[in-house]
């Protein structure tokens, strides 16, 4: 009989272990599987292999529906799911102890109907799509030719409803649209624009005005960039150059500017050259991420106070160690490199309530021929704890976003990331390929892509996929509509 539950990725050699410190003989619970999903309907039992010290465990489900035992040698966990009449989706934890040793499963349950998802893709949007900070909107522009030349026509999708708002039409002569780079909550698509060097701010109903007209401090020079903006909109983040040339980091609450801190000193431990760009801001509005722009360093730096100075983003694993390089001539020069955190032009990096910032870490080294060179994998630092988690697993890879319960999302490869995979910061699980994680958690079949936003309530994911070699493309899986 064949078993209904959706499983994707997990196998014995990747068991979980869980451990305590004051025992002599290692204790321990080590699972086949730790995430699982039943159909509403006609499941047969799911075994899971387990492997415990002490011999003798024992399994609690938090849910009615959803009953545990194990076989007679104690060797398999059996999960059993009674049918689920309703519409709705449910979930359930199961608690697996032994000893001191405790280990958990999340499991979920299809609504009666099967997938109440839907997968939304937006092909026709000009370089892709964006999502406001709490999935209730996405949006992005057409382009079409007209007797005028080329139209922009900037679209703006309720998620919850699928209404499209098609806010007018813009012909070239008049802006050119290049990015859409981020919409609020309320509905405002900013759209960077090449004639000005700003953006436009279009409204659903194509109100617009650009971001020449946010205040600046005294002595700015070129137009203000907004790259992110909290749930509530009341505060916008993004950066402008000042009079020295600098980028400088900025925020607008509730439409003043404030300036933002520098740390003392720049990504390599020296002075800075070129400066910071702010590039994103939780959720909440608590945390603010941003990114140091000196020559190649893109070292990564956060605020969660905006009268205190930017710290470094993983400051845990952050390394500066200066190397003495001979030249040809027989001349010597100094040369800082440095591990640590870091981030490019990338404006979805931290998870709702900013516990969770994605990134990389990277590691440099001087070669024998006297030139560095480097190498990055995905990490994600926690702003709480103040501790960076390096995967290594992956190989060269990007970390892309976090939720806040430490769901990592990982893209393999550094440059022109097409694919990746889904990671359990909590207990270091692989959780299958981005698509395997998709139609586990929702029940969707999608074609490769990335995942590079999770709403805080779960229910809206956003991120890209590539339908031809070169091109990229944008999607939203939401709920169902009435």
């Amino acid at each position: 009989m064949k078993i209904r539950t959706i499983i994707y990725g997990l196998c014995a050699s990747m068991f979980l272990m869980s451990c305590t410190e004051d025992t002599i003989d290692e204790q321990y619970v080590k699972l086949e599987q730790v995430v699982c999903s039943f159909y509403s309907t006609d499941n047969q039992p799911l075994e899971i292999k387990i492997k415990t010290n002490p011999a003798a465990w024992e399994a609690e489900s938090n849910a009615a529906w959803l009953e545990v035992g194990k076989n007679d040698d104690g060797s398999m966990l059996l999960l059993v799911a009674a049918d689920n009449d309703s519409e709705i989706e449910r979930t359930a934890e199961v608690v697996v102890t032994a000893g001191e040793a405790m280990q958990r499963i999340r499991i979920n349950q299809l609504g009666l109907n099967g997938s109440i998802n839907r997968y939304c893709p937006m092909p026709l949007h000009q370089w892709g799509s964006v999502i406001s900070p709490s999935g209730k909107y996405a949006g992005g522009y057409e382009a079409r030719t007209g007797e005028e030349g080329i139209i922009y026509t900037p679209v703006i999708i309720d998620i919850q409803t699928g209404e499209e708002y098609r806010a007018g039409d813009f012909p070239m002569s008049l802006t050119d649209f290049l990015q859409p780079l981020l919409i609020t909550d309320d509905g405002l698509l900013f759209i960077d624009e090449i004639n000005s060097g700003g953006q436009w701010v279009i409204d659903k109903d194509g109100n617009h005005f650009t971001t020449e007209t946010l205040p600046l401090p005294e002595g700015y020079r070129g137009v203000p960039q907004v790259q992110g903006t909290s749930a509530d909109g009341s505060k916008w983040v993004g950066y402008a150059t000042r009079g020295d040339g600098k980028y400088q980091p900025l925020i607008w609450i509730d439409g003043e500017v404030h300036e933002l801190k520098y740390p003392d000193k720049n990504f390599r431990d020296e002075e800075f050259i070129n400066g910071i760009m702010a590039r994103g801001i939780s959720a909440d509005g608590s945390v603010i991420y941003g990114t140091t722009w000196d020559a190649f360093d893109f070292g990564m730096v956060y605020w969660t106070d905006i009268n205190e100075k930017a710290r470094y983003v993983g400051e845990d694993v952050h390394k500066v160690t200066q190397h003495t390089i001979e030249q040809p001539d027989g001349t010597t020069i100094q040369q800082n490199l440095a591990d640590g955190l870091i981030c490019s032009a990338e404006l979805l990096k931290i998870s709702p309530s900013g516990k969770w910032i994605a990134s990389s870490y990277c590691t440099e080294e001087i070669a024998d021929n006297g030139n560095s060179s480097s190498s990055q994998v995905a990490a994600f630092y926690n702003t709480e704890t103040e501790k960076t988690t390096i995967i290594e697993d992956y190989g060269e890879s990007t970390g892309l976003r976090a939720t806040d319960d430490g769901i990592a999302f990982i893209g393999i490869g550094t440059q022109g990331v097409t694919n990746g995979v889904v990671y359990d910061l909590n207990s270091s699980t692989h959780m299958g390929t981005m698509e395997e994680w998709i139609f586990n958690n929702y029940s969707l079949h999608v074609p490769t892509c990335t995942i590079d936003f999770v709403n805080a309530d779960g229910n809206v994911v956003f991120g890209t996929y590539y339908p031809e070699a070169m091109t990229f493309q944008s999607y939203y899986i939401a709920p169902s509509l009435e």
